[in-house]
């Protein structure tokens, strides 16, 4: 068990090596977009022009904004990878204005009382960052976003949900704004597909049905 631990543990440090790389990439992707949006201006001032060829810009038009459509994509992905350490808990009471805020320590006593976690290993668990999301309104309470330094740690607290069933907290993974969007889009499907006795789930922006892929018709 010690060797496999072991392995994993140096699984998750190639696994953090790599999310370093993808951040660098992320930032030259994000430059690259940053151009070619630059250019994508430059060539609509041009169509503008009574000089200048409207089919050959249409063409080129429409190759920028295929091109400008997967560096979107693209960053879309890194993002989603940069938060694969990352949960979000929700309505965890938060405290007063004024009052200064252990969220770390809120959170393992929260992962202990609430979740079921043995005390040891919520001891044991190592966060990069614990934070409160957004600015703080009154009369509202803010997510928690926890960033572990270990994805079986995190996976071993996710797997953990159940156990938040019938309360006021729920736990989900955190994902960039244009996932969740598809992510909402497909829960309809999902639930329809449980009530005519499928199983059905969704992971990252696919919903599976029976173990099978159910990709956009329009795609």
């Amino acid at each position: 068990m010690e060797k496999k631990l072991d392995k994993l543990d140096v699984l998750e440090q190639k696994v953090n090596n790599f999310e370093k790389e993808i951040n660098k990439v992320w930032t030259n992707i994000q430059d690259q977009n940053k151009k070619i949006e630059e250019r994508f201006m430059v060539v609509e001032e041009k169509a503008e022009s009574s000089d200048f060829n409207l089919g050959l810009t249409n063409d080129k038009l429409i190759t920028m904004q295929r091109e400008n459509n997967a560096l979107k994509d693209d960053i879309v992905y890194l993002q989603s990878q940069s938060m694969r350490n990352n949960l979000v808990f929700a309505n965890i009471d938060e405290s007063p204005s004024g009052v200064l805020e252990n969220t770390e320590q809120k959170l393992r006593e929260f992962l202990e009382q609430n979740m079921k976690i043995a005390k040891e290993q919520v001891e044991r668990m190592a966060f990069e960052r614990v934070h409160r999301m957004g600015n703080k309104i009154p009369g509202r309470t803010r997510n928690i976003v926890a960033k572990f330094t270990l994805f079986k740690e995190r996976e071993l607290v996710r797997k953990q949900w159940k156990t938040l069933d019938k309360t006021k907290y729920y736990v989900h993974e955190q994902f960039p704004k244009e996932i969740i969007a598809k992510r909402r889009e497909l829960v309809p499907k999902m639930k329809e597909a449980k009530r005519n006795g499928h199983n059905a789930w969704i992971s990252y922006d696919t919903l599976y049905v029976n173990g099978k892929a159910q990709r956009d018709e329009r795609s």
